[in-house]
């Protein structure tokens, strides 16, 4: 769900000036006395415009009288993906010695695993700052690093659901789901629409209005759902020959096979096929929601947890955090930069952001926004823990979903097995590697 992500971290952008704004008006401590307010707090943030519009207020509203001195990580050492940002970012903690970090998920992840971070789970302990009032599912991601440990807590998340159109459902005669999905059951239920064509468009089954549907990123959705790596670090090894693998990539020839998938023709014509009412299936983030309200659909539609875990269904869908608030190990005002995330974290400041439609969900389990009937699915899974990112430059990561593309889709016009196009994706990948001896 890259581009979901993408997009709703422009969204929060559009939105947090706002925030900001009421914030400033209404307050937002958390719940201990702060302590003597610090003449100045050095912060790290992407840069001083989106510190003053974005974040200044509500952390002035904490501390009015302190001076907050920006450290910018605009350049792109610190945030591109396709650069390794480690040392950029320990060489910054090291000389600039911010007070407060706010950090992007690769960032976090990164600072976390280098031990350049403090646990906050003692810093709350301490505040008496209760945990289990937030999202499980935010915790779960923030704890995802190598200690497990609470490095970092973000004031909003991203999440995914499914969505099914009623109406379809209703008018073939296919039962309406009722439980949470694993992907094995919505490419089940995907495939019995298959048949049913409605002029030159036909119905679909399955689609995603915001990727390509071809094979590469259904396999890797589905494998990020199952928790299925695609690289092992310890042994700097492609995992594809694996039984698991193997498995994954039989069924998703199969449903392209049989016309449960049918991959994109033209990705830069793209059709929103399920909100024109022609999908019977999708799964999107939250923000699908205010786009189909203000499309105002003839269709019935429904929301479902998901796509699940097929080992353990409390966990699944895709669950994102950004701007993630920490504290660094050798931050020199640890104590006030936790009234900052207090303040962020605070359920004043989970009701303003739960006026909106856009910019994610804030994180309070029992605030407005996990108790609406609209948006509570989203607050029900926890995320599956996913392995670091292995790394491959923008070439190699391209190429590589090249040889997946061409390789399943050789096997899907059955020009080769799936275990050739396995072994061929396998042994193609594997040049791509870099050599670590």
């Amino acid at each position: 769900m890259r581009a979901a992500v993408l997009r709703a971290r422009g969204r929060f952008l559009a939105m947090v000036l706002a925030v900001c704004m009421l914030a400033a008006s209404s307050g937002c401590t958390g719940k201990s006395k702060p302590p003597a307010e610090p003449t100045e707090l050095t912060i790290a943030c992407v840069n001083q415009m989106t510190f003053d519009f974005f974040y200044r207020s509500a952390l002035e509203s904490v501390y009015p009288n302190t001076k907050f001195n920006i450290v910018s990580m605009e350049d792109p050492k610190y945030i591109n993906p396709h650069l390794d940002i480690g040392v950029a970012l320990k060489e910054m903690f090291e000389t600039k010695k911010p007070d407060l970090v706010i950090l992007y998920a690769r960032q976090y992840r990164y600072v976390a695993d280098a031990g350049l971070l403090r646990d906050l789970e003692n810093m709350a302990a301490l505040n008496k700052f209760d945990l289990g009032t937030l999202h499980e599912g935010m915790l779960d991601k923030v704890r995802n690093n190598e200690e497990g440990k609470l490095y970092g807590l973000a004031p909003l998340f991203h999440s995914s659901a499914v969505y099914y159109n009623k109406t379809l459902f209703q008018r073939y005669g296919v039962p309406l789901p009722d439980q949470n999905m694993t992907w094995d059951e919505i490419l089940r239920l995907a495939g019995l629409f298959v048949d049913q064509r409605e002029g030159d468009d036909g119905v679909r089954g399955f689609t995603m209005s915001w990727a390509t549907n071809n094979p590469f990123d259904i396999m890797s959705y589905i494998a990020w759902t199952e928790g299925l790596a695609m690289y092992d670090k310890t042994a700097n090894r492609l995992t594809f020959d694996s039984d698991k693998w193997h498995a994954l990539i039989s069924k998703v020839i199969a449903a392209y096979r049989n016309g449960t998938l049918i991959a994109d023709k033209d990705a830069t014509r793209k059709r929103d096929l399920f909100a024109e009412g022609k999908a019977a299936l999708t799964f999107a983030d939250e923000y699908y929601v205010t786009q189909l309200k203000r499309q105002k659909q003839t269709f019935e539609w429904g929301l479902l947890p998901g796509p699940v875990q097929s080992l353990d269904p409390s966990r699944g869908g895709y669950i994102a955090t950004d701007s993630m608030f920490a504290i660094p190990a050798q931050s020199s005002h640890p104590k006030e930069a936790w009234k900052l995330i207090e303040g962020v974290m605070s359920d004043k400041m989970g009701d303003i952001y739960s006026g909106f439609e856009f910019g994610g969900l804030p994180v309070q389990a029992n605030g407005r926004a996990a108790k609406d009937p609209l948006y509570e699915v989203f607050y029900r899974l926890r995320p599956v823990p996913q392995q670091s990112e292995f790394a491959l430059g923008v070439n190699e990561k391209n190429e590589l979903e090249r040889i997946i593309n061409d390789e399943i889709g050789a096997a899907i016009a059955d020009r080769k097995s799936a275990e050739d196009a396995v072994a061929a994706i396998q042994e193609a990948g594997t040049r791509l590697l870099p050599d670590r001896r």
